[in-house]
């Protein structure tokens, strides 16, 4: 509501509990917290605390008064002159008719309100909220919602009637108990040595009826007899046993109110509860609490199907129950709100893993090849909400495992969300080392890479620049790699892929290394190359079956399984990121085939589509003379030089004849060669040296299975 918020007796009791439900649920110009007692600055939040009425309400449209009986009429006179004309008042009252009397007098429209709980020892879920003489303005009822209070309307007179009965003769009852027990022989000390759960809780009780904040608040609805029999029983009862027993009253009302408490909650919250009449263990529903009252609590049940093949008709456990053929219907089911027990969070879960289905799937991860596939299988079964976690496969590639894992997922969980989820923690806890490259010279350098962006080549750059320790580098896309080559200068550093665990040599990087001036390589990223299906709406690939695929050739080749698979049509492009980029802005359905997490607005259709279990590329970090700090050679075991040329004989030249020396030669079908050695002769023919740089001790090649 716009304008400002006036709260006048904003220290204690229903002052407090009002102002802070009023300023967390309403949005106001300003709010004045007025009373005599210091505010708590909690309650204050970005409130002004007064101790008086300021003269100038002029910007208020709101105010509530929850003051003693006794301060109410000056308080309204000040209000009444202060307030503009449109302004809405709120006044907690109990009796209510002698508010509403002086409230008659008042030019604004105005309510009576009386809080049907203390707020000081039960918060406001599930209690009740009496409003006279009809609906209260919208600022207040979204105050009491919010806080999960439940509304109740009705005239003052019927209000004050109820309450004589309700306060009056519970007051008089336990005052008369009191009474009794404290003037009793044998002494009040004999007693309470030989006392019951029954007389402690009752007596426990009495605190609520004795205390004298109490006797004021009734002090109209009881006889003068009453009141002295009261004073006196308090009198009887020393301190320190009337403190143990007022805290005993405390903790047995907030149990006893509990739950009230979760059913309010729930149904505020909107969240899954399960509801089991009292006495009855095999009676549990579970759903959501439709609507909720003092005496009823009615419940849209969500949990349906047989034991061990149910669903649960919300959110993704509705595709679920179409699996498992569980009718759609949500039942309704109603409770008194006396005999229903509320299922605890623990409880409520073992009863879902109970009687829910299970979802079977089998998921393949890819992780370092250090890493085996039992201890994928434990990072996978940590995650809530699966079962029947095992090993199914795993095979070791060089420079990474594939690790097929067997998972059920739970029925109320989104299948795919859940395994993407657990795709992830696997991710955390077996992380792709990043590469390993010498020292830059210098703080700030720009990375060059072959374009465009949204490729394997800018997951490479972004990674070399985390290798090289450089905060936030910034990235270049160049369209060929003798462009990659040409911008090498002083602050300018680039990659480019070298080998490829799927195909070998990468022969136009070769070239390219052999035409440019000569160049350092300062390190080597490894980029894990994993082609996902993307597609641009929430159509399955049945759907799919015989449209256009779009990748790089490199990517289509593969994939051909899985293109062949679902009869797709492939169609190259120039990069991964154009057929990505041609699938969003297609007129007609279509699938890309492009890298993991790089699909940007479109949806994954299917993880991991290449036709070998994942393949990685490394790629060169490279600059000019100088770039890179020194580093000794020998100081680190994986040092090694590296060498490419154009001729194999060029390579066999170039292997020492003596010594301990470790050599590795990848060579392609038209000769290109590179070598890796910690130990070279002098140069042969035209091959280049590309320097001395940490390189790990395999490279990675895997060479695909014959059909």
């Amino acid at each position: 509501m716009a304008g400002g918020l006036v709260v006048v007796g904003a220290a204690l009791g229903a002052g407090r509990w009002l102002a802070e439900q009023l300023g967390a649920h309403g949005r106001w110009s300003r709010t004045l917290l007025v009373d005599t007692a210091p505010i708590d600055p909690s309650v204050q939040g970005g409130g002004q605390a007064l101790t008086a009425l300021p003269a100038d309400l002029g910007d208020v449209r709101a105010a509530v008064v929850a003051v003693p009986a006794s301060a109410l009429d000056p308080v309204l006179t000040d209000l009444a002159a202060a307030l503009p004309g449109d302004a809405e008042l709120v006044v907690v009252a109990n009796p209510m008719a002698p508010a509403v009397a002086l409230l008659q007098r008042m030019p604004q429209q105005a309510w009576t309100a009386h809080l049907l709980f203390d707020p000081a020892l039960t918060a406001g879920d599930g209690q009740g909220v009496f409003v006279a003489p009809a609906a209260p303005p919208t600022w207040f009822a979204d105050a009491l919602e919010g806080s999960g209070a439940l509304l109740r309307t009705g005239d003052a007179a019927s209000h004050d009637a109820a309450m004589a009965v309700v306060q009056g003769a519970t007051h008089r009852t336990l005052v008369a108990f009191a009474d009794e027990v404290t003037a009793s022989v044998p002494d009040l000390d004999a007693l309470w040595s030989v006392r019951t759960p029954l007389f402690d809780s009752l007596l426990a009780l009495t605190t609520r009826a004795l205390d004298p904040r109490q006797q004021a608040q009734v002090a109209a609805l009881q006889t003068p007899e009453v009141q002295r029999a009261a004073a006196a029983a308090r009198d009887r009862i020393s301190g320190t046993l009337f403190e143990e027993l007022r805290t005993t009253a405390a903790a047995g009302i907030q149990a006893a109110q509990a739950r009230r408490g979760e059913i309010a909650r729930h149904l505020r919250e909107g969240t899954l509860v399960g509801l089991r009449r009292a006495g009855a263990p095999d009676s549990v529903r579970v759903g959501r609490v439709r609507a909720a009252s003092p005496t009823h609590v009615a419940l849209d049940v969500l949990l349906a199907g047989p034991p061990g093949r149910a669903a649960l008709l919300d959110g993704p456990g509705l595709a679920n129950a179409a699996r498992l053929g569980v009718p759609k219907r949500v039942a309704r089911h109603d409770f008194g709100a006396g005999h229903v027990e509320v299922l605890g969070e623990a409880e409520l879960q073992r009863l879902l893993d109970e009687r829910l289905a299970f979802l079977p799937r089998d998921v393949r991860f890819l992780v370092p090849e250090s890493v085996s596939g039992a201890g994928v299988t434990r990072v996978v079964a940590r995650a809530a909400g699966l079962r029947d976690v095992r090993l199914v496969d795993e095979v070791v590639r060089t420079g990474q495992r594939s690790v097929v894992v067997h998972l059920a997922v739970r029925a109320d969980r989104d299948v795919d969300a859940t395994v993407e989820a657990v795709r992830r923690d696997v991710a955390a806890a077996y992380a792709w080392p990043v590469g390993v490259t010498r020292a830059p010279a210098r703080a700030e350098l720009e990375v060059v890479y072959l374009g465009p962006a949204g490729t394997f080549s800018e997951t490479a750059a972004r990674q070399a620049g985390e290798s090289l320790g450089l905060v936030a580098p910034r990235l270049t896309a160049l369209p060929s790699f003798d462009a990659v080559l040409g911008a090498l200068r002083p602050g300018v550093v680039g990659v480019l892929p070298i080998t490829s665990s799927a195909s070998g040599l990468v022969g136009r990087a070769v070239d390219a290394l052999l035409a440019a001036p000569p160049v350092v390589a300062s390190g080597v990223v490894d980029v894990a190359v994993r082609f996902d299906a993307y597609v641009r709406g929430p159509e399955p690939l049945e759907r799919l079956r015989g449209r256009q695929v779009f990748s790089h050739p490199q990517g289509l080749a593969q994939c051909t399984r899985f293109v062949a698979r679902w009869g797709l049509a492939p169609v190259p492009t120039a990069s991964t990121a154009e057929a990505l980029a041609m699938v969003e802005r297609s007129d007609e359905p279509a699938v890309a085939l492009g890298g993991a997490d790089l699909g940007g607005p479109l949806r994954v259709a299917e993880r991991e589509v290449d036709d070998l279990s994942g393949s990685i590329t490394r790629f060169l970090v490279v600059g000019v003379e100088g770039e890179f700090a020194a580093q000794r050679e020998g100081a680190d075991p994986t040092l090694r030089s590296l060498w490419v040329g154009g001729s194999a004989a060029d390579a066999v030249a170039l292997l020492p004849t003596g010594g301990a020396v470790y050599s590795e030669v990848l060579t392609d079908a038209d000769g290109r060669f590179l070598l890796v050695s910690s130990g070279t002769n002098a140069e042969a023919g035209a091959a280049r040296r590309l320097g001395v740089l940490p390189w790990s001790p395999r490279t990675p090649i895997v060479r695909p299975a014959a059909d």
